[in-house]
């Protein structure tokens, strides 16, 4: 090997161990954060999922996908996607007692969906509440990107159908229109969610809130979680495949 290429070779590992997080980071950042619990909510939900999928009769292609490996790569693209720097400023939002309680309440599951849709048609109600449901709509913008919500379709339910039994008859079009269902979905469910969430919340928090939300933090945060997610659940969306009938669903 030449001493150029040593040299770029050495600019290249040494670029990546700065742009690594540790490994101490992520975790203190799962521990006070809301991000493995939802992954784990999910790996819940999907391997539910399994048992209602039509069976291709091949018991050599219904083995059960080691449920570990999704928390490990769930790990290993939080550390490799965020930079120490990076990964110190999500630490710090977390510092933030407002942020912190609107995770809180982001994440209680106290309530049901009976009770957010009586509280979100009370505001439809309400005609003050327009102001209100417009703030709490661009803070769920911001902690819900839309090109990250878009990369959970594209690289675990697109290549899902595709590989499912029936998924060679899926042309362009077809799939647009799932994509296109999928993310209005997505963005419905997020902003009822945000609004729900936020209902115990003064204007001025939120306005607060909504300038938290805005930060390179939530970005970064956002961004790499999505990421992660995608990177996390691919493999085993692609073990389900076999077991999945489009005509079905």
């Amino acid at each position: 090997m030449s001493s150029h290429k040593k040299k770029l070779l050495i600019i290249i590992l040494f670029s990546q161990l700065l742009y690594s997080a540790t490994a101490e980071q992520v975790e203190h950042y799962l521990s006070i954060s809301s991000a493995e619990e939802e992954l784990l909510l999910l790996e819940s939900q999907f391997s539910q999922m399994q048992s209602g999928f039509s069976q291709d009769g091949n018991a050599s292609e219904n083995k059960t996908y080691e449920m570990e490996l999704i928390s490990i790569r769930f790990r290993d693209y939080l550390q490799t996607h965020l930079s120490e720097n990076e990964m110190d400023e999500v630490l710090q939002t977390y510092k933030n007692v407002l942020f912190l309680q609107f995770i809180s309440a982001r994440n209680d599951k106290s309530f049901d969906q009976n009770e957010t849709d009586t509280y979100i048609n009370t505001l439809k109600e309400d005609p003050e509440s327009e102001t209100r449901k417009a703030l709490v709509e661009k803070i769920s913008q911001e902690i819900n990107d839309k090109e990250s919500m878009i990369q959970i379709f594209d690289e675990l339910m697109k290549p899902l159908m595709q590989n499912a039994k029936g998924g060679d008859k899926l042309d362009d079009a077809t799939m647009k229109k799932r994509r296109e269902a999928y993310m209005k979905a997505m963005v419905e469910s997020s902003k009822k969610e945000t609004l729900f969430a936020t209902r115990d919340f003064s204007m001025e928090e939120l306005d607060t809130l909504l300038e938290i939300a805005k930060t390179t933090a939530i970005d970064h945060e956002t961004k790499a979680v999505f990421g992660a997610t995608a990177y996390a659940l691919q493999e085993f969306f692609l073990s389900m495949a076999s077991r999945y009938d489009i005509s079905k669903h």
